[in-house]
């Protein structure tokens, strides 16, 4: 091993590197870089495990380096793209030999995930947990082992909220789902909140902001309003329960009409309460007497009208351009118009219509394009917008497809992902052309295998690919032709129209699985997924 640029680098340096990082991507970049790098992988001792969508051989990599008392972050994500990842990975490791765990997170249904739970009491570091929606059914099997862990938690996110006692040690909560109605008990046991995340079901004719108890410890706010209109008042009133609050992050993602004159007056008679003007929400003015003492705001609103860009004037003031320095940014051309804070919320899934432009902006200074990561085509359109940071296309017609227009698109130069309906495109291609940049590939519809050739030729490095396929000859071209190939999906165009595939069909059938077998697969009625290991 030559010696690299990161051997001049502090350990320390490293290490905070790598806490960017989740363990697999550590491993398959540092590994073996040099004798230095890899004292220091074997030194440090806070690796985060992400049992997701990653490529076979980055897992087998990472099983075969880790340690488990280094570990300190488990998360446990159902994914069909990788079959049996979590089974394999508890085949190699007992929960309980990573004695300096901290976090556990589980993002899925899988009953065997579950029983993990049972186990983790033991385990004296252990202190922040992350479940999904519990039923009853997985309740009454796993609920003992989580209500025996709540009391030692600092952190815990969580749609569902089985607190029967106060968690005084409790810092960091996350909610994804909760009515307004329960949220005066849900903090009343948890007093000692440092940061709350917390998405709110709301009921304009309940009293909810006022009767929140005192957080005189929280210093960061995350406010999901998913249901419901909040109004100004409300806000106020919430807020003033938090004095020591710092960075607050607001998002009302039901859309929120603004009808004023008699139409809120009779609303108001109606409801027996006091609705004040719907546009303070949105106005900047308004905003600035209730966060000037926060050293962050953003806020993202979902708007059901579309309105003009004299929306954004009241944000233009000296407190919010030069005093805070936050911008703010209108968009009325996606699915529906949005006010938000950039760059926090700036769009980076966009469908790029014929009459796209780019949002309007409080700050000049900001394009806000290069946020953009995700290209969504309805038509193919000229390029004339710099989305120098995109890493996925996504190409939604067959129609009018002119190779001069798609080769900007293709040329884009962090483009990672390429999707598209059919191979018709593939035709005009030259078997010359080369496109290895891209590692991801989804076509809804393989019509012939010579198109399964041109995409072998064209895409040689793609590691992920989805792909509607007729004809199992055409598969295995795929499969052994595409060495860079790690998690693939076919999908059927007609239910359980290949009965006879299994397991050992790849084995006798593929070149590639005949050589080494290390893969998985899962079959449906629908869907077959392989996750393979690649030779590096």
């Amino acid at each position: 091993m030559s010696t690299c640029l990161f051997d001049s680098f502090p350990v320390e340096l490293v290490h905070n590197i790598f806490h960017y990082l989740w363990a697999h991507e550590i491993f398959y970049g540092f590994a073996r870089l040099s004798s230095y790098i890899d004292n220091v992988l074997v030194g440090y001792d806070r690796y985060s495990i992400s049992l997701s969508s990653m490529l076979k051989h980055q897992f087998d990599l990472m099983c075969l380096h880790t340690r488990p008392e280094q570990v300190i972050s488990i998360t446990l994500v159902e994914n069909n793209d990788t079959p049996n990842q979590s089974e394999m990975f508890f085949s190699k490791f007992d929960i309980l030999q990573f004695i300096n765990l901290r976090s556990f997170s589980i993002i899925s249904s899988n009953q065997s995930i579950f029983r993990q739970l049972n186990l983790l009491c033991r385990l004296n570091n252990f202190q922040s947990l992350t479940l999904p929606h519990i039923s009853d059914t997985y309740w009454c099997l796993f609920g003992s082992s989580v209500e025996t862990t709540l009391p030692r938690l600092k952190q815990l996110i969580t749609r569902d909220y089985p607190l029967m006692e106060p968690l005084n040690n409790m810092k960091y909560l996350t909610i994804t789902h909760c009515y307004c109605h329960n949220l005066e008990y849900l903090l009343s046991q948890m007093t000692n909140l440092y940061s709350l995340n917390i998405t709110l079901s709301l009921n304009m004719s309940t009293h909810w902001s006022r009767k929140v108890p005192m957080m005189n410890h929280l210093r960061q706010l995350t406010l999901c309003i998913q249901y419901g209109r909040l109004t100004m008042e409300k806000m106020h009133k919430f807020l003033l329960k938090m004095p020591c609050l710092m960075h607050f992050e607001l998002r009302i993602d039901d859309p929120m009409d603004f009808v004023v004159g008699d139409q809120w007056k009779v609303w108001s008679q109606s409801s027996e309460i006091d609705i004040e003007e719907a546009k303070d929400i949105i106005d900047g003015n308004q905003w600035k007497y209730l966060v000037s003492h926060l050293q962050t705001f953003d806020f993202h609103f979902c708007l059901a009208d579309r309105l003009n860009k004299q929306i954004l004037d009241s944000f233009r003031s000296s407190f919010w351009l030069t005093q805070k320095r936050w911008f703010v940014a209108y968009d009325d051309l996606q699915s529906s118009s949005s006010l938000f804070t950039v760059p926090r919320f700036a769009p980076k899934n966009i469908i790029y219509l014929l009459n796209y432009d780019t949002p309007s902006c409080t700050s000049s200074d900001l394009c806000l394009d290069q946020y953009v990561d995700i290209l969504n085509l309805p038509t193919l359109r000229p390029l004339m917008h710099h989305f120098i940071n995109v890493t996925s296309l996504i190409l939604q017609t067959d129609k009018d497809l002119c190779l001069d227009r798609i080769l900007p698109y293709l040329a884009l130069p962090q483009l990672k992902s390429f999707s598209l309906v059919n191979t018709s495109l593939l035709t005009q291609l030259s078997t010359e052309t080369r496109f290895e940049s891209i590692r991801s590939l989804t076509i809804d519809t393989l019509e012939i295998k010579f198109h399964a050739e041109q995409i072998c030729i064209v895409f040689p490095r793609i590691e992920r690919l989805k792909i509607g396929i007729s004809d199992q000859e055409t598969m295995l071209l795929l499969i052994d032709r595409l060495k860079h190939l790690s998690l693939v999906t076919f999908v059927y165009p007609q239910p359980s129209m290949f009965t006879n595939i299994t397991y050992e069909w790849f084995v006798e059938n593929s070149s590639r699985f005949k050589e080494k077998k290390n893969f998985t697969c899962n079959i449906n009625k629908v869907e077959i997924h392989l996750w393979i290991s690649v030779e590096e």
